[in-house]
């Protein structure tokens, strides 16, 4: 309840000039692990705060171990858009190895509670190259995600810890599996089932977004900051605690105003490692500069196979979308790079 209150006092703080929203979204992984009447109390108030309307798109991710017929129904009264639940694996030796509180059951009764639910959206996240998993237990966990129908699947190599050596293998068997199935690959992790056309041509790239919360990462302009956050539970605890005793939430210690060359640099990734790719006349039009000029890399990508000119966009070849991982830091530059060195 002290971290719940210390997020609304946050969205008071924030809340200093009016702001239209164009979409809201509960993240962390498990938000789920709060009661119904924390879930109502955060939702009540930082829309009330922050002056939100109900009508916005709502996203909240959980997982099986915190999903219920309860919150599933209360999560419906909110008129939630897209749920994204963690299952990772339907195997529970690969689910042990990962350190998850569910198994197996678990997941299908959750998945079974928000099919009932009918929520417009429904995303399945899945890992692979989990130590002891093969190419047949994950085509396994893929089809039995499938008898949900989920309207996306996002696909997760497995971080922080040993992972299997031929990573490309399960990657490329789970990529055609997807498309065989008839989802369409919008990024080297997100497959979708029917995405609207228009969203092909829609250039990102400039979209503000607020976090509230430890752990929250924001783009205002050319603003980025971000407070802390770790994946270790007693630094986490003294994350939150440090958040909840802070009198002023506004206050910013990890942030970092981008200058044009890394406005530049955040067009190119946001858009070249997506679906629609990078739009040569929409960066003109930004930045009054050539991005094949400014950025040689790319017509060196090009060359080597990994993008192809279509008029004036430059898309991922499918060598290219799932080589993303290692492409795009190509166009992080020194100076982001030494930032990021200093906060290890």
């Amino acid at each position: 309840d002290s971290y719940i209150d210390a997020i609304i006092t946050q969205g008071r703080q924030m809340a200093l000039a009016p702001a239209h929203w164009a979409s809201f979204t509960v993240g962390g992984g498990t938000p789920l692990l709060l009661n119904i009447a924390q879930l109502e109390k955060l939702f009540f108030s930082v829309f009330d705060v922050l002056n939100v309307d109900w009508n916005i798109y709502k996203t909240i991710e959980t997982s099986p171990t915190d999903t219920t017929a309860e919150k599933v129904a209360l999560l419906n009264a909110f008129s939630v858009n897209r749920v994204s639940i963690g299952v990772q694996s339907f195997h529970d030796s690969e689910l042990h190895t990962l350190h998850r509180r569910h198994n197996a059951a678990s997941a299908h009764q959750a998945l079974e509670w928000l099919k009932a639910g009918h929520f417009p959206s429904l995303n399945i996240d899945i890992i692979y190259g989990i130590p002891g998993q093969t190419h047949a237990s994950l085509t396994e966990s893929l089809h039995q995600a499938l008898v949900y129908q989920p309207e996306e699947l996002f696909l997760y190599p497995l971080y922080n810890m040993p992972r299997q050596e031929n990573m490309h293998s399960y990657y490329v068997l789970a990529r055609d599996l997807l498309r065989n199935a008839g989802y369409t690959q919008t990024s080297m992790r997100r497959f979708v089932l029917n995405p609207a056309p228009s969203a092909a041509a829609e250039s990102c790239g400039f979209e503000n977004s607020l976090a509230l919360g430890a752990g929250g990462r924001s783009y205002l302009g050319n603003l980025h900051y971000c407070s802390p956050w770790s994946s270790n539970l007693q630094t986490s605890r003294k994350i939150i605690q440090a958040f909840i005793d802070s009198p002023d939430k506004t206050v910013i210690n990890h942030g970092y105003l981008l200058p044009p060359d890394e406005m530049k640099r955040r067009f190119i990734i946001k858009n070249l490692f997506f679906w629609q790719g990078l739009s040569l006349s929409d960066y003109q039009q930004y930045f009054a500069s050539d991005a094949l000029r400014d950025f040689p890399d790319l017509e060196r990508f090009i060359r080597q196979g990994y993008c192809y000119q279509n008029g004036s966009r430059l898309r991922l070849t499918e060598t290219g979308m799932a080589l993303s991982d290692c492409l795009a830091p190509v166009f992080v530059s020194p100076e982001v790079m030494l930032r990021e060195n200093r906060q290890r």
